[in-house]
């Protein structure tokens, strides 16, 4: 059985985000421990909110039309010009998704928060892009792209 369409979707968006030319090979899944400085500049890919709902209104349809949150974080580290890395690195990877992913009809940048931690021995700013990635599937068959 292939894996749940949202996998294939976070799974096609790693590939299609590693070898960009700012971040490179640096394409990793969403962490709970902190990135190391030799590993940036970066980008996490991870999984965000997903809702789904019946594509037919006021009647039962074995088709669910869902839309998954597509989490991307770029982690720089870097004491001046931090805006204009992160902003290289969010055109980047824009245009890498806007190719489209394998699984989803479409996909469209939703927000973009940047936040600066000046706690570590040299400043780390984060970009956390959200995209919206609609999909459908069969009722009961999660792992199959319509």
């Amino acid at each position: 059985m292939a894996d749940h369409v949202s996998e294939q979707i976070v799974s096609a968006a790693k590939a299609a985000l590693t070898g960009l030319t700012t971040t490179g090979s640096n394409v990793f899944d969403s962490r709970v421990y902190p990135v190391k400085e030799s590993d940036c500049p970066c980008l996490l890919v991870d999984q965000g909110d997903e809702e789904s709902s019946s594509d037919e209104l006021g009647g039962f349809s074995r088709t669910l039309q869902r839309n998954l949150h597509l989490l991307v974080v770029a982690k720089v580290v870097q004491n001046t010009s931090y805006r204009t890395l992160v902003n290289t690195i969010r055109k980047e990877v824009e245009v890498a998704l806007a190719a489209g992913l394998v699984g989803a009809k479409w996909v469209q940048p939703l927000s973009c928060v940047i936040e600066l931690d000046g706690e570590a021995e040299k400043p780390i700013a984060t970009a956390t892009m959200t995209f919206e990635c609609p999909y459908f599937t069969a009722l009961g068959a999660p792992d199959v792209a319509r």
